[in-house]
This record gives C-alpha cells, structure tokens and sequence, in this order.
C-alpha cells in the first residue's frame, strides 16, 4: 500500500463529511477524493477521480492551470493555504463558491508528497454578500452621479432614489424615500398631482418623456430650475412596472441663459442704436453733399440762363424788326423790277453775281429759321430756369407737367437719335391735375433721377439689340399723372420698357450708395435721396416695380397738399 492510499477508517470520515476533500501527488495528479467532491464535478464513484487532472474536469484550462498554480504555491512554500475564497462550476455549469483550505502532505521521512484540500460551500452566503456589496456598489455609483435620480412602481410610489435626490427633496435618510407619493413632500398639491399625471402618461404609453423643463421648489425654499427626464421600466418579459426619474438642476444654466440673452438684447438694441446713427449720418452727409452739389449747380444754372436770356431776347426782339426791315426792302426790290425791267449793265451784272431770285426766296426763310431757334433757346432757359429752383426752402403750389417737362427739355439731348445711338420715344400721358403743394426743386430732382436712370438702362439694353429690332420696337418711356381715387393725392408712373430688373436688385434700389453701375458712372445716390425727398419731404410714397426683360416701373404718390409736411 502506498504512503497516499486511505485507510479504511479515514475512507469512512471522508465518505460522511460534508466538505469535499481531494488530494493530490507533487504532480497534481488526482489520487482520491470523498463523494462530495466525486458528486460535484459529475463522478458516480470516488475513485474514478484515481489518474485525473484540472484539465479533466468541468471547468476551463485557464481555471484548471490557476488551480494547480494554488497547489504548487503551496507544496513549495510548505505553507498552508487557509479559507481562501474560490469558485468552482459544477457538472451542470452553476458556479459555487467555498472556502478553500489546501495543506501540504508529508511521508515519514518530511518530503512533500502532495496536497490536500477541503473545500467549504459558502454559495448562498456569498450570493448574499454579493448582493449586498453590489446594492452597496450600485447606491455608490447612483450617488456619485451629478443628477438627481429616483425609481417608482407602477402606482407612482417611490421605490428609492440617490443622495442628490433625497438633499433636494429634505430627506434625511434614503430609505425614507421608500412608499411615499410626491404629496408628502415638499411641493404643493397642484404640482404633486402634476408629476403623477406625467408619471402615468409615460408608463401607459410606455414612451419616455425627455427634456422636461421646470420650476420647483427645493426642500429649501428657493425655486429652482429643472431638466426632467422620466424612462418607463420593464420586466423580462416586457411590461411596464415602473419608471426612473432623473433630474439635473439647471438654475445656473438658467440664470446665465438669461443673462446671455440680456446681454444679446442690449447688444442687438446697441447694435440698431449705431446702423441707425450710421444711417442718419449717411443720410445727413448725403442729404449736405446732394443739396450744397445742387444748390451750386441751381445758382450756376440760374446765372447761366439769366445771362443767356438777356442776348437771346435781345436778339429775339431784333428779329421782329429785321424781318419787318427785310420785308420793306424785298417790296421795294419788287417796286424797281416792275418799274425798271431793264436796268443798266452794272446792275444787271450784279444781280447775278448776287443770285437775287435765290436770295429774295430764302432770306426770309433764314430769318424765319433764326426766330425758331431763338423761341428753341428761351424754351431751354426757361426749362433751366424752372429746373434750377433747388433752393427754394418754401412749399409752392405748382403745375406738375411743368416740373416734368422741363427735365425732359433738359435730357433732350440724351433722348433724341444720334448716329451710334437711336432715340428714345417720350409717350405722355397726362391727366388733369390741379396744382400741387411741393418743394418745387428737390421734386425736378426726382424726376430728374428715375428719368436719368431709364435712359441708362434703356441705352445699355439697345446695345444689345439689332437696328432691325429698334425700328420695330423703340424703345419708350411713358409718363401717366392722375389724380388717386381719393382725391387728396397725385400718382404719377413712369415706366420703361428696359431689360428690368431682379427681385434682388428691386429689393435695394433705394438704398444708399447701391447702385449696378461700373465705378465711376454712379454714385448709388440718386434713388435713396428721391425717397427721402418723396417720403420724408413730402409724406408721399414712392414704390418700383420691375422683372428681368419687363421693364420697370416707378410710382410717386404726393398729397396735394403739404400743411403737415412742410416741416424741415
């Protein structure tokens, strides 16, 4: 019999112990066990564990080589291994827990032959205590989270909740959490009965409710602002039994959202503050450039019509009495001829050298041409005069085709054929309309404007089109004035028939210092100072309307009178 095999006594102790013991030679090869042992790795007989290793038996090699690492350890310390905690799986794959005790064999003579190890099931006390230390664990991990956090059952009574929770809510333990509603704690009944109809809504609908934003009482006293989130639970089977509540306190955020939005308010009001001053300013630099521009131009303009007036009367005046001169001496030419048919050689050589038929016939068509083109010039001076008029600060009532037709005495130059240009159709269409109150001068600016800027615009699209096409359609401008249907106020439409323009563009005419011209042609003034003048100046309107190929259309309305507007 060898040193390692039991005795008939010890296989009777070993048979009735409910520990399980095996034990092992220095190699870790099995030499025996009781039937606890042979019972919970799967063996119907003790002895056929005789021959077998970790590696035989229901476990994985990584647990079977740390196993006999543990044997190893000590059969080399000589040194036994006390209630040391370990896990072994059974033959149906549950894990057990025991207290392991592994003790070195020796033979007579003090060498190690072996081990011996007793194994005490400890399962559902460690089932126990892992519990308790994963709640404990669990409470840790739920306290250490920033947001408030608490459970319900299915009637809306709490189940538990964390730190943060319990501090909000006055709660000086967290199991006092543990069976009340939301109507014992510090909130009032209308909310209380709040919460319970959003904790029901999410558990019937099954349907989280997420970003929930709130004001609450704190346990307190100071109101606080909340995100809310409630989550419904489930069971393995997947039925609502409950919901999770967290809660994360946004006062801070709150407080610094709407001092954001102060800020953002003072600063948009800060920012309007200055676009309006800066706009006032253009408008003001614009309105001095443009008005001491055009009240220079209106006293040159004056002074230049004033001095030509005086030579061109003079000259009209001369007129009348050298045609009536002219008159008495071809009568009296005509007087010598009837009574002098024969005159002497001298005379009649130089009635021919002079062509005197040619000269009877055409001298009085030459002085009829010069007093055309003396009345031509006073009708130009009186335009100019009429258009020069910028610095009349008083309100007049004036004819308003006056104002518009000396502007287009004065552009005639721009609208009448040339050779590399043909000429533009003036098409007037006027209504009867009384006399209107208006700054006379800055109204003829106006015009002067909106007509200006047609002429460009139709000169720029006829560059593009045949002669062919310019003869069959020339290009117009039309000018209506009419009386509105109120009586109070005149509309006066001028409209071309130009390429038109975008939405974009139509969106900006009156914009200071926009304009589409190429540097140099266009200041982007002339429209934004008319709609001062018409708008602020005279308290009227002035509106466009324009699309890509259909022409534009500009319309002026005025009151007719100026009681109220005639200020500043």
């Amino acid at each position: 019999m060898s040193a390692l095999a039991p005795t008939n006594l010890l296989q009777s102790i070993l048979a009735h112990l409910p520990q399980c013991v095996f034990w092992k030679d220095r190699d870790s090869v099995f030499q025996g066990c009781n039937q606890s042992w042979a019972t919970l790795i799967g063996l119907a007989d003790p002895q056929m564990i005789q021959g077998k290793t970790e590696y035989d038996l229901p476990w994985s090699k990584e647990d079977a080589a740390a196993y006999e690492a543990r044997d190893r350890e000590a059969m080399l310390s000589g040194i036994p291994q006390c209630h040391r905690l370990t896990s072994r799986l059974k033959n149906d794959g549950e894990q057990l827990w025991f207290d392991a005790q592994k003790i070195p064999l020796y033979d007579a003579n003090g060498q190690n032959v072996g081990i011996v190890c007793i194994l005490t099931m400890i399962t559902e006390a460690q089932r126990a205590q892992e519990l308790n230390q994963s709640a404990e664990l669990l409470q840790i991990v739920l306290d250490s989270i920033p947001q408030a956090l608490f459970w319900k059952d299915i009637n809306s009574n709490y189940l538990g909740c964390n730190r943060n929770w319990a501090k909000a809510a006055g709660l000086r333990a967290l199991g006092d959490v543990v069976g009340k509603s939301d109507y014992d704690f510090c909130w009032t009944p209308e909310e209380a009965k709040l919460y319970q109809e959003q904790d029901q809504a999410v558990m019937e609908t099954d349907t989280p409710v997420l970003h929930l934003i709130e004001q609450r009482l704190q346990a307190d006293g100071k109101p606080a602002w909340i995100d809310v989130n409630k989550i419904p639970i489930h069971d393995s089977e997947a039925n609502v039994i409950g919901l999770l509540g967290t809660i994360e306190d946004i006062t801070e955020r709150k407080a610094a959202e709407l001092a954001l939005q102060q800020s953002e308010a003072q600063l948009r009001q800060q920012t309007q503050q200055l676009e309006h001053t800066l706009q006032t300013l253009q408008r003001t630099q614009m309105q001095l450039v443009q008005t001491e521009k055009m009240s220079s131009l209106g006293q040159m303009v004056a002074g230049i019509a004033h001095e030509i007036n005086n030579p061109v009367n003079f000259i009209y005046g001369n007129l009348n009495h050298a045609t009536s001169y002219t008159q008495d001496l071809l009568h009296l030419i005509e007087l010598y001829q009837r009574h002098y048919p024969q005159p002497v050689a001298a005379i009649q050589g130089e009635i021919a050298a002079i062509d005197l038929e040619f000269l009877l016939e055409d001298l009085p068509k030459l002085l009829t041409s010069m007093k055309v083109g003396a009345e031509r010039i006073q009708k130009i001076v009186l335009a100019l005069r009429n258009f020069s008029r910028m610095d009349e600060a008083d309100v007049k009532a004036v004819n308003i085709h006056d104002g518009i037709d000396s502007t287009l005495m004065i552009l005639q130059s721009r609208l009448k054929a040339r050779s590399d240009h043909p000429g533009i159709q003036i098409i007037r269409q006027y209504g009867a309309l009384p006399d209107v109150e208006c700054y006379v001068g800055q109204l003829n600016q106006v015009f002067m404007n909106i007509l200006a800027n047609a002429i460009d615009a139709l000169e720029t699209a006829d560059e593009e089109r045949s002669a062919a096409d310019l003869r069959e359609n020339p290009s117009t401008i039309t000018i209506c004035t009419e009386r509105s249907t109120t009586g109070d106020s005149i509309i006066i439409r001028i409209i071309d028939n130009g390429i038109g323009m975008s939405e974009a563009v139509r969106t900006r005419l009156f914009d200071p210092f926009f304009t589409t011209k190429p540097v140099g042609r266009g200041t982007g003034l002339g429209l934004s100072i008319s709609y001062q003048i018409i708008v602020d100046r005279h308290n009227g309107r002035l509106t466009c309307e324009s699309e890509p190929g259909k022409g534009c259309e500009f319309r002026i309305e005025i009151p007719l009178l100026q009681h109220s507007a005639a200020v500043g």
